[in-house]
């Protein structure tokens, strides 16, 4: 795979260098930053801290959030805005990487959350406010993006965005609406929008060589990138252009680093008689579930064991010979067990093999032209292409199941005699075997992801204040994925039930004595003993997942805008427009996929197709010279799902020269995405507790998959603040407190394995229809969990965003400094889902039990300290994450309504308060004018912190999604400018 990525990486750098070469060197070209007319610099809201000093010299200009320009900025939604300046300091080779550092994300899509899952590696996509990816609407120039990602099993959600479409060095700054405006932009942006802008007004080349490297030793990181414009036919014409690549070697797996090795997780502690709790527990006095080290699976061993039966935890070692499993800390229930074990058993499965943080090669370029057809005509031509290449290591074959356990008969043709003897003992004909395959091995994913982007269109003077812009977008990503050494379930079931041959007295599959046409090809496995399978049979049990997935959207947008009227205190201003999208899904699947017999795997393909059409007005209405409202309607029809409206009121008053008072209130939509609607069907296996047997826990197979009778999804959202900008002498201190409260209805979600289950056996026999059963042993054989409107989502707290800022005398002596102090922060009150399993608030969940999502933390506050001066700057950056607990679902020691007879109670749910500190310098080493040449180096996570080792996951002991799993890592690179 690399051998080919670096080929193709050559040619397109060969190509894009010459033709960039070509562009500049017609003329002589300096690279600037983001200017006024006046030549002075422009003051960015993402480093000022607000963003009421956007102006460009008194052009009117557009800020993401509305479609009506303004001069400067005066509208009642809040934005934060991350300008490349910071972008820069951090040395980050994606920008998800800076916005991830805004309390208001949640970074659920990172190469750190990738873990076993194969979907989606090497995606970083934007989540705010917790409400997932795909309720946050990205944008690039204010123009919408094709999607990138797929349905999978991780934490990056199908028909997302990837953030790695641009090269960071083409970025003027990056603007986050940080409320609902789907009035402004359509579907997707409940949560809000984050809205890449390209300097397309580049002067000059722009060069960066990066490397990076964990203090582990693994993690390396290699980043180059180039970026150029120039003007042309006489000042007429502008392009620009960039690309860059990023080599990252990933890191190693849990067992690379001490704090991981330790392998927290939980121990079931069941009720003695669950029918009469007053009995107590297996282990008196403690909770039903506990947190300990030292953790392995209690279900199977990597040699193989009996699981149920007169000689439960009977291990079988290659040879044949027999030992008793050492269970250590076990109650009888669940999957896991604290210490006992034995050698390599002791590490825990679930742990192994994949890396902490995924490998990826990643190439991204950009091209823009625009040309002045006409004083009153700009015509544009902008394209992309982003290629990801990535890998990761997935689980091995775990046959693991308290009840329907792969079944090991009596007359099993490699039952060692001593082993049968105890079959006959008991008079037994067969009983559940738990096994972990890793001589068979892992899955071996690989995933490529090619996306392309070409928009074309023009922008006029229409007189009068009126302008007219108009433009068509074409986008694709091409989704390829391959998992090697996938095991095929009914082929193990097969070559596990081995039998004698009467006639050769060989080993023979037992379905294809009796004639069984799908058994064909059968290789007799032997189950007993870690080696003990024969490669004739891995190879039989095992096969190749291949699924390729195509992504279509087509835009096209008309929208005008000027002054309708003079009034009382100023113009009306009007925007106005139509939209039409087209969004198609469609792919291909190996026919092993197609039928849902890999152990693990992407399933069948996706065939589907989506049309939006949209019409919008919008218009801002001057009350008295510092006063304005402001409101939107868009009607929306989509294809599938109806005709839906949105709308927004909001209000703009500053009563004083340094405070401004803003409010909105909106009603957004998120309309089901073609992966929600026509998802292919994927099996996977969780966790499930079925009363029809005691309340035992096993993995059941789940089936998962679209729904084409999905409808919108309906937000209300509220957002009230106060902007402050003191005179207060030396210095600038700006301060914004924003309060957001977004209720959800009739979200896309699912209702879980376990609540289907529950549902049925209790009070909602609806739910049955969902649940299939062996006819004969009454046990679940599959739960199809498909996509419904189910939940209600509630998310209420507070944005904080303040900067101060003073001179100070450079201290080299070479002119003025500054000092300036930015800290943001985000309070959430409430994130709150309700469903048919109830009411859960994961507000100051600073978990991500599995199969559950990360919640969020009560509060966190991300500072930066900057110096900027002449020829040094320097930046040290704190990251405060508030304490909380584990998981909201449960209930520990100190917390009200603790009770440990009770199912919801857990040893330890608390979490204390965590803090990172990172750095970065960098300095001139030549400057002339506009002309630099500047090292620089970032250490992150400065003191080597460790993560809480006790937060279980699909990822490891901790939440990976929250905290630094990689620790200390080193930055170091050359920027040239000229």
């Amino acid at each position: 795979m690399r051998a080919s990525f670096t080929s193709k990486f050559r040619r397109t750098t060969c190509m894009s260098a010459i033709a960039l070469g070509i562009v500049l060197g017609a003329s002589p070209a300096y690279a600037q930053d983001a200017d006024n007319d006046d030549g002075e610099e422009m003051t960015l809201p993402g480093n000022a801290g607000t963003t009421n000093d956007l102006n460009t010299g008194g052009e009117p200009i557009v800020v993401t959030g509305s479609r009506i320009a303004r001069d400067g900025f005066a509208q009642p939604t809040p934005v934060t805005v991350v300008g490349n300046e910071q972008i820069e300091r951090q040395g980050v080779s994606n920008v998800a990487q800076v916005l991830n550092d805004i309390p208001a994300f949640r970074p659920q899509s990172t190469p750190a959350t990738t873990a076993i899952f194969q979907n989606n590696i090497g995606a970083n996509t934007a989540d705010l406010r917790g409400l997932g990816a795909n309720r946050t609407l990205v944008l690039i120039d204010g123009r919408r993006v094709v999607p990138a990602t797929v349905q999978g099993s991780s934490f990056a959600p199908a028909g997302a965005v990837d953030l790695n479409m641009v090269p960071t060095s083409l970025l003027e700054r990056v603007e986050v609406v940080t409320g609902g405006a789907s009035a402004a932009y359509g579907s997707d942006a409940v949560a809000g929008v984050v809205n890449l802008i390209i300097n397309t007004d580049l002067e000059g080349i722009r060069a960066n060589v990066q490397y990076g490297i964990a203090d582990a030793g693994d993690d390396e990181e290699l980043v180059y990138s180039v970026a150029g414009g120039t003007s042309f036919a006489g000042g007429r014409g502008h392009i620009v252009g960039g690309i860059e690549y990023i080599h990252d070697e990933g890191t190693g797996d849990c067992y690379s680093r001490d704090w991981c090795a330790l392998t927290y997780n939980t121990v079931s502690n069941p009720l003695i008689d669950p029918s009469n709790p007053s009995l107590g527990r297996v282990s008196q006095g403690d909770p039903a579930v506990l947190v300990l080290p030292d953790i392995s699976v209690a279900l199977g061993t990597f040699n193989g064991i009996f699981i149920a039966g007169p000689f439960r935890g009977l291990e079988v070692l290659p040879g044949g010979e027999t030992r008793q499993h050492d269970y250590g800390t076990y109650f009888g229930a669940g999957i896991f067990q604290s210490g006992g074990g034995a050698n390599r058993d002791q590490e825990l499965a679930f742990y192994q093999n994949f890396p902490i943080s995924s490998p990826s090669d990643r190439i991204n370029s950009y091209a823009h032209v625009e040309y002045d057809v006409t004083d009153a005509v700009t015509a544009f031509l902008e394209g992309s292409y982003g290629r990801v290449e990535a890998s990761t290591i997935g689980a091995q074959r775990r046959d693991i199941a308290t009840i329907a356990g792969q079944p090991i008969f009596r007359d099993n043709a490699f039952l060692p005699d001593s082993v049968r003897a105890r079959f006959d003992q008991f008079n037994i004909a067969a009983l559940p075997y738990g096994r972990m395959w890793n001589d068979i091995g892992p899955q071996v994913g690989e995933v490529t992801r090619e996306t392309y982007r070409i928009a074309t269109g023009f922008s006029a003077d229409l007189g009068s204040s009126w302008t007219l812009d108009a433009y068509y977008q074409y986008g694709r990503t091409n989704y390829s994925q391959i998992g090697r050494n996938t095991t095929i379930t009914p082929r193990v079931a097969f070559a596990i039930d081995s039998v004698i041959d009467p006639e050769t007295n060989l080993p023979v599959c037992r379905a294809v004595l009796q004639g069984n046409p799908d058994a064909a090809g059968c290789v007799p496995l032997n189950p007993f003993g870690e080696g003990s399978p024969s490669p004739a049979a891995i190879d039989y049990v095992t096969g190749t997942v291949m699924q390729d997935t195509k992504l279509t959207q087509h835009v096209a947008s008309l929208a005008a805008q000027g002054d309708l009227v003079d009034l009382w205190a100023g113009p009306l201003a009007v925007a106005t427009g139509v939209e039409f999208r087209r969004d198609i899904a469609n792919g291909t699947a190996d026919p092993i996929s197609r039928a849902l017999q890999f152990y693990t795997g992407p399933g069948s393909p996706i065939d589907g197709e989506v049309d939006v059409w949209e019409g919008f007005v919008e218009a801002a209405l001057p009350l008295t010279s510092t006063a304005e409202l402001n409101g939107a309607v868009r009607l929306t029809d989509y294809s599938n799902s109806g005709t839906v409206t949105t709308w927004k009121v909001g209000a703009d008053w500053a009563p004083l020269e340094w405070v401004r008072l803003r409010a909105t209130r909106s009603r957004d939509i998120r309309a089901p995405n073609v992966f929600e609607l026509f998802g292919p069907l994927q099996s996977s296996f969780q966790s499930v507790n079925d009363p029809e047997f005691g309340n035992t826990q096993f993995l059941s197979p789940v089936l998962l998959g679209g729904n084409a009778m999905l409808d919108p999804e309906v937000a209300d959202t509220w957002t009230a603040g106060i902007v402050l900008q003191p005179d207060i002498g030396l210095g600038s201190l700006r301060f914004a407190f924003d309060y957001y409260d977004i209720k959800l209805d009739n979200a896309v979600s699912t209702l879980g394995a376990q609540v289907i289950v529950s549902g049925c056996f209790n009070d909602s026999p609806e739910y049955c229809q969902f649940i299939d059963r062996d006819p004969d042993s009454n046990e679940i054989t599959q739960i199809r969990n498909f996509n419904l409107n189910l939940n209600t989502f509630i998310t209420r707290g507070f944005d904080i965003e303040f900067q101060y800022s003073v001179p100070t005398y450079d201290i080299f002596g070479s002119g003025e400094g500054d000092v300036s102090l930015r800290v943001l922060s985000t309070i959430v009150d409430d994130l709150i889902t309700e469903d048919a399993g109830g009411v859960v608030d994961r507000a100051g969940m600073n978990g991500s039990p599995v199969s559950q999502p990360s919640g969020v933390p009560r509060y966190i506050i991300n500072g930066y300290l900057s110096y900027t001066g002449t020829p040094f700057e320097a930046q040290v950056q704190v990251r405060h994450i508030s304490g909380g607990v584990y998981n909201a679902s449960l209930v520990g020691p100190g917390q009200d309504g603790y009770d440990p007879l009770l199912n919801n109670s857990i040893s330890d749910n608390s979490v204390g308060a965590w803090t990172y500190v990172n750095l970065n310098a960098s300095y001139d080493l030549w400057s002339d004018g506009d002309r630099s040449l500047e090292i620089y180096g970032v250490v992150n996570n400065l003191f080597d912190k460790d993560p809480p080792v006790d937060l279980p996951s699909s990822f490891g002991p901790t939440n990976n999604v929250l905290y630094d799993v990689v620790g200390r890592t080193y930055r170091v690179g050359a920027r040239l400018r000229f």
